[in-house]
Order: structure tokens, then sequence, then C-alpha cells
């Protein structure tokens, strides 16, 4: 495993590399994760691909210092300028907030991309509480101040969890994200970051039949997060290119448990 990082105009962003495959493979992580979540699989994987695993804006080991803004131009940009990558096609995982990141490259570049490969991915279906605090001025103030003052929000998920109106998945992943005060400011920063990430899934499945682009999607069986009946969703008319495949686990997809697994269907 090699630890690189690469000059992107103010910032350096983080990345690691490793395995001897002829295959380029990218690998995208999730929420508050770091290009490190993907290790344990890519060690199963390195006979097959090259892999590079990239530490996204706001995360591990990147220092970013552009605007609260990230594109998906500027993310081929950066796969663009690593050393063995440039001009080549190149497959790409992504992992939940990651998932939603590999759709948008996707429907960017579908002609430089082998394979898509979703990992309980984040964008299939784009929550309104997360369109709403990202989309709209208004709703991103909103968002800022709940982020500043989030003793209501608290109380309103309490009550809306016993009235079975969110779920105890989504309950104990957003009151695990916002305990304190600095991990509130580093969600805001993120979903702010991100805000211009957002496939649209009609011409992303349409790119799909049209560039002839194999799909594997992998969700956990009880995961409350992201279920897997938006994978079923999303495979309606592409099933020829898209195969789905749900392991008996929750949103920890990437846990050392499964990664045998995964790395067997990539």
């Amino acid at each position: 495993m090699q630890s690189s990082f690469v000059s992107f105009r103010n910032s350096n962003i983080h990345y690691i590399t490793t395995g001897t495959g002829e295959r380029i493979l990218i690998c995208l992580h999730g929420f508050a994760e770091s290009a490190e979540s993907f290790i344990p699989l890519a060690e199963h994987l390195t006979n097959k691909y090259t892999i590079v695993m990239l530490d996204m804006p706001l995360h591990g080991k990147t220092v970013w210092e552009e605007a609260l803004l990230f594109t998906v131009d500027e993310l081929a940009e950066i796969i663009n300028t690593i050393p063995g990558v440039k001009g080549r096609r190149f497959s790409v995982v992504g992992y939940s907030m990651g998932g939603r990141l590999a759709l948008q490259l996707y429907q960017a570049i579908p002609q430089k991309i082998e394979k898509l490969i979703l990992i309980a991915p984040d964008g299939i279906i784009i929550n309104p509480w997360y369109r709403l605090a990202t989309q709209t001025r208004a709703g991103n103030t909103l968002f800022y101040w709940v982020m500043k003052k989030p003793g209501g929000f608290f109380a309103v998920t309490t009550i809306l969890k016993k009235l079975s109106l969110i779920n105890t998945g989504v309950y104990k992943y957003v009151h695990q994200h916002l305990k304190t005060n600095d991990m509130r400011e580093r969600l805001y920063n993120i979903w702010t970051t991100m805000r211009k990430m957002k496939p649209d899934i009609r011409v992303i499945k349409k790119l799909i039949i049209s560039c002839n682009t194999p799909v594997i999607l992998i969700y956990g069986r009880y995961d409350k997060v992201i279920r897997y009946t938006t994978g079923e969703k999303f495979r309606a008319g592409i099933g020829r290119l898209c195969t789905l495949h749900i392991l008996n686990c929750g949103h920890r997809v990437l846990h050392e448990k499964n990664v045998e697994e995964i790395a067997g269907k990539l």
C-alpha cells in the first residue's frame, strides 16, 4: 500500500494505491469515512485490479482549501491527474455517499467507466430533507441554524421515532453524527460541499444501456438507512446489465466479515 498526495488548485488530495492488476478500480468512500475504509476489500483484489482509494474533500488526510463546493468535473479532474490513471478507462466503486459521487461521475463520463459498482449507495433516491437543506437558500440557512442549535431538531426526531415516522436505524444514524458541535459543523460543511452531486437516475439508466456498462449493486439486507428495495427499483429496465446482491448485514456493508464475499462479485 502506498499513501500519496496529488495537488489540486490550492488543495492536496490524499489517496492510497495498492494492487498489480491491469484494470484500475477507483474507490469512493462514505460520509465521515476515508480511503482506509476500502483497505480490507482492496486486500482481496490486488491481483485483479490496481486500486486507487481517494479521500474526498473534508475527509481523511485530504487538505481541502477550496470553497464549500465540490463538483463532478473537479472529481474527474482529480482522478485524471493521478499517475497511471490519466487517459485510461477505469471501474468505480462507491459506498454510501461515495455511491452518489460514483453515479454522478458515471453520468458525466460514462465512456471512461468500464464497470459501475454501488455498495449501499446514496443518490438513487434523494432524501427530501437533504434536498431541502442543500438545494434551496432558505433550507440551507435553516440547516445552518439547526446545526448550531439542534435541541429542537433532536426533540422532533424523537417524536417522529415514537410515531414510527422514522425508523430506529435512521434515528440512531442521525443522532450518532450530530453528537457534538464539531460533528454538526462537519455535517453541515460536507453536505453543503457535496450539494452539486445530484445524479439524474433516468439519464444514467439510458447511458448504462447505450454504453453497455455492467453495474453491480450490493446492499445489506438489514440496512435501515439505505434499503435494498431502492436497488430493486434501480434495476428495472436495465436487468441484463445490472446484478443485485443482498448480504446478511446492515449499513456497514464494507465490514471485514463481508469483504471476501464482495470481492468475489467484482
